[in-house]
């Protein structure tokens, strides 16, 4: 008989929930909240397993829902007592041709270049009123390290926004094959309309500015930051770091608003010593539903203030491609930073057969342009399920963003870097090879905002993904 073999993201799964477990005894989060809670409800409905494939097995090993087949019925047996969970593994292999001719400073590299990284993501979802008899509570528990080349070729591009998104989190380069510990937030609804949160978030893929057809965190749509997400206001956020903050449904749609501690704290798990030490983040935004000609939409309205020391750029520019956007010691800083945003997404075409469709999205901002190195942002793009592959649940993506340079940069920077507006466009087929695997070609042309260190380059490869 062949033997089980259980793989080390399995394993890592298993330790996790056999630590939380004893904590709470033996004993669908609102849609409507920030997307920390509305990837708990998208985690929830999600039932992936964890036994390989043995010989014989062949039609059930391409058919299952994940890799492994439910673990012998331990994830089953876990959901029913309110510990759900998913692995996601997620390889990088990408290419660049051209992109940074004079690598000036760490951790930028050369271009002309290609790159293999790995990424883990593992994800525990509690549910608190089965396991300690709070009221609709949910408790997100998320860790995820990375392997390989660290940001794969982001940092030969000499962009700010980084191609692969995906790759350079969780944004730990010291830190390779260390499970990091970056969501541990508490939901709970208060009424059918308000649901407030509390803990440690991901910001990137966790809840700000959530577009359908250009979203996540590098690993399942789109895999540039700028076509992720809006990079006026993610370069100068923490990419895990403590949070609270409330979203109301509203029949028109909803509002939400937060604050964050600007420490990042990816690598640092609990600690409250220096809580706020850094300043403050300030959120707020409204999504409005729409409906054209019966089909579904929304458009978002937003805004940022960082009230957080940040490089004055009149004096000296942070390496273009590293995140969380740092700032550069014994040089001036800025004080206070804001980003007003907005974005929309549209269905265009819905399938009779099914719920998937696919349309067209849209962001801009326009932010203060020193500290922030960007002054305005725009990006747009049609993306969605596959009219080619929509029974297999195949998805693609074509967009284009702009990224408007400040003009306040002072003679050091533009010397050194030689900033200036720089666009990109990404398109990407994702073929749904089996129920858990993803295989995703995707092509880049980047015109990086750093002329005087780089030039523009095409960047191809492959993102697989496995879920378990």
């Amino acid at each position: 008989m062949p033997s089980l073999i259980i793989p080390r993201s399995c394993l890592i799964a298993l330790l996790l929930i056999n630590a939380i477990q004893p904590v709470f005894g033996q004993a669908e989060v609102a849609d409507s909240v920030s997307e920390a809670s509305r990837e708990s409800a998208n985690f929830l409905s999600a039932e992936p397993s964890c036994t390989r494939w043995t010989e014989g097995d062949d039609d059930r090993f391409w058919g299952q829902l994940d890799l492994a087949d439910d673990w012998g019925n331990l994830r089953s047996s876990f959901k029913e007592s309110g510990v759900t969970f998913t692995i996601d593994e997620t390889q990088f292999v990408f290419g660049i041709s051209g992109g940074v001719r004079d690598a000036v400073s760490p951790p930028l590299r050369l271009g002309n270049t290609s790159s293999y990284t790995g990424r883990g993501n593992y994800k525990t979802i509690l549910d608190l009123e089965k396991l300690a008899g709070v009221p609709q509570g949910t408790l997100l528990i998320g860790m995820e390290h990375w392997y390989g080349q660290f940001g794969n070729i982001s940092l030969s591009t000499g962009t700010l926004s980084l191609p692969q998104d995906g790759a350079s989190l969780p944004p730990a380069p010291n830190a390779p094959g260390v499970p990091l510990l970056t969501n541990f937030l508490w939901t709970q609804p208060l009424s059918d309309e308000l649901v407030v949160y509390l803990g440690k978030l991901s910001v990137i893929g966790g809840g700000y500015d959530k577009d359908i057809f250009a979203g996540g965190d590098g690993t399942n749509q789109f895999s540039n930051l700028s076509l992720v997400g809006n990079p006026a206001f993610l370069l100068g956020m923490p990419y895990s770091s403590f949070t609270t903050g409330f979203s109301s449904t509203q029949e028109w749609g909803s509002v939400s608003a937060y604050i964050l501690d600007p420490t990042d704290r990816t690598t640092d798990a609990f600690r409250f010593d220096n809580l706020f030490s850094q300043g403050i983040i300030v959120g707020t935004e409204i999504t409005l539903t729409s409906k054209v000609r019966d089909l579904d939409g929304q458009f978002r309205l937003g805004g940022v203030w960082k009230h957080v020391p940040l490089t004055n750029l009149k004096f000296q520019e942070p390496p273009p491609g590293v995140y969380p956007y740092p700032t550069v010691p014994g040089f001036p800083t800025l004080n206070n930073s804001y980003t007003i945003y907005s974005g929309f997404d549209q269905y265009l075409v819905t399938f009779a057969e099914n719920d998937r469709g696919w349309g067209v999205f849209g962001r801009a901002s326009i932010s203060d342009g020193n500290p922030t190195p960007l002054r305005y942002f725009l990006s747009t793009g049609i993306g969605g399920f596959s009219p080619i592959g929509k029974q297999r649940g195949d998805t693609f993506g074509l967009g284009w963003y702009y990224i408007g340079i400040s003009n306040q940069f002072g003679p050091v920077p533009r010397a050194t870097y030689g900033p200036r507006d720089g666009t990109g466009l990404e398109l990407f087929y994702n073929i749904q090879a089996t129920p858990w695997l993803n295989i995703t070609p995707d092509f880049q042309y980047v015109h990086p905002e750093s002329g005087e260190i780089a030039d523009d380059s095409f960047v191809y490869g492959l993102r697989v993904n496995a879920k378990f």
